[in-house]
């Protein structure tokens, strides 16, 4: 059974030597309880390690794993993204401002939506290939990943095409509803069309 925990990146890391804010501790309390309750063999995360050394971070979930639990990085690095063809909100309107068609508002949010529906599941695939299939249908497993993966609905599609079970132990932590992508994906719910637009 794959645990998953959904929240915003900011309370997934903390600075070395700092103590956990609110929403960090509300994440740190979640991920403990959870281990507590179903005692995992792996806890993975969306995350990488070359990310996390160039923002100068540390992962609370690898510290709270510890040397008792196995613990898994699965989101692909800059380098493993470039291979994948993945491209990021900020690549996509980078593309979509040589065209004059895009005003400012606008952009961003298709971007966004773009991400969302076209690239995200580019991810998601990634994710599920380190997950391990087999390993997640037979044993306990946590992973934490950004909330938006959730309530696009395109990573859980995922794990039922796959005949992946799993359970969502929180949504929300940390996340603000009027964050850029939440508006991006409620844009895209009404629009589907956008992601046919060509950038």
């Amino acid at each position: 059974m794959l645990r998953i925990i959904g929240l915003d990146h900011s309370v997934q890391t903390r600075s070395p030597g700092s103590t956990l804010n609110e929403g960090q501790q509300a994440f740190a309390s979640c991920l403990q309880k959870t281990i507590k309750e179903v005692q995992p063999v792996l806890i993975a995360e969306e995350h990488s390690e070359a990310v996390l050394k160039e923002l100068g971070k540390v992962s609370i979930a690898k510290e709270i794993a510890g040397e008792c639990i196995e613990h898994r990085f699965c989101d692909p690095t800059p380098k493993q993204r470039k291979v994948l063809g993945y491209k990021g909100s900020r690549d996509i309107e980078i593309e979509m401002s040589m065209q004059s068609k895009w005003d400012g508002t606008e952009r961003r949010r298709d971007a966004c939506a773009i991400e969302i529906g076209r690239y995200f599941p580019i991810r998601e695939r990634f994710w599920l290939n380190c997950l391990n299939v087999k390993q997640c249908r037979s044993n306990e497993v946590i992973f934490v990943c950004g909330a938006l993966h959730i309530e696009s609905h395109s990573f859980t599609k995922l794990l039922e095409e796959n005949a992946i079970p799993y359970t969502v132990v929180e949504r929300y932590i940390g996340v603000a509803q009027d964050e850029p992508y939440y508006l991006a994906l409620e844009y895209l719910k009404k629009h589907p069309e956008v992601l046919d637009a060509p950038f």
